[in-house]
């Protein structure tokens, strides 16, 4: 996949550009209102919008440093997940979902050993994922559904070419090898499969027509082992 980056960090400050340049601080965009877009996922809904859509959730993190936009998705009424590095050293986190209400988070954690985390929000959540069954074969069309670049909401669907070392961490385990385009701000979206069922987790991209996600496996063994997770720290 050549040199694949990290999606969704914005630097919060700009470095001068010339002596008579000033540095002015660099906000993030302001959130698009969601609205349907036209999608390689069949729409599941009478408001245009597939069930990967509608769980869902634009993810804008700050940290001491820095703004961070991502995407996030319900596995239950109360949790989310996205990645490690979206909401890593964070001191705030807010989600908002495909009709603009806002999420409160009251806590979160991330994997040691994938790029995975875990978001509690308050209250509860109408629709939740579900997870495969089996992880996917070469060649089937996976979709990734997220706030790429901050929104609006869209899905990009392509085949999983390959099953490779992750060019980020090479003694880490495995990842899919996508061809779509993903973006910054797809970071934590759902990879889902034809039946619209979740196979993993997106984290990186080339920023052309290949991206990285977490597989099933993965995604399923650090759901199932709460010892290998660490609290977010929200102090500077």
């Amino acid at each position: 996949m050549g040199e694949r980056r990290r999606l969704g960090v914005v630097a919060l400050a700009l470095a001068c550009a010339t002596a008579v340049s000033a540095c002015v601080p660099l906000a993030p965009p302001p959130y698009a209102t969601p609205s349907p877009v036209r999608a390689t996922a069949a729409a599941s809904s009478d408001d245009g919008f597939t069930h990967a859509e509608r769980i869902a959730l634009r993810v804008w993190a700050i940290s001491c440093d820095a703004y961070r936009n991502g995407t996030a998705w319900m596995l239950d009424e109360t949790h989310a997940v996205t990645n490690r590095h979206v909401v890593r050293d964070t001191t705030h986190i807010e989600l908002t979902d495909y009709q603009g209400r806002e999420y409160r988070v009251v806590s979160a954690e991330y994997s040691r050993d994938d790029d995975l985390a875990l978001v509690t929000i308050d209250g509860t959540f109408p629709e939740a994922g579900t997870l495969a069954a089996e992880e996917p074969a070469l060649g089937d069309d996976l979709t990734v559904s997220g706030y790429a670049l901050g929104g609006p909401l869209a899905s990009v669907t392509g085949p999983y070419v390959d099953l490779r070392v992750n060019d980020l961490d090479p003694t880490g385990a495995e990842i899919y090898y996508l061809r779509l385009l993903a973006r910054e701000g797809n970071s934590g979206s759902p990879v889902t499969d034809g039946a619209g069922d979740v196979v993993g987790v997106v984290f990186s991209s080339d920023g052309e027509k290949y991206a990285g996600a977490v597989t099933l496996p993965r995604l399923e063994a650090f759901l199932a082992d709460d010892a290998r997770h660490t609290e977010v720290d929200a102090s500077c």
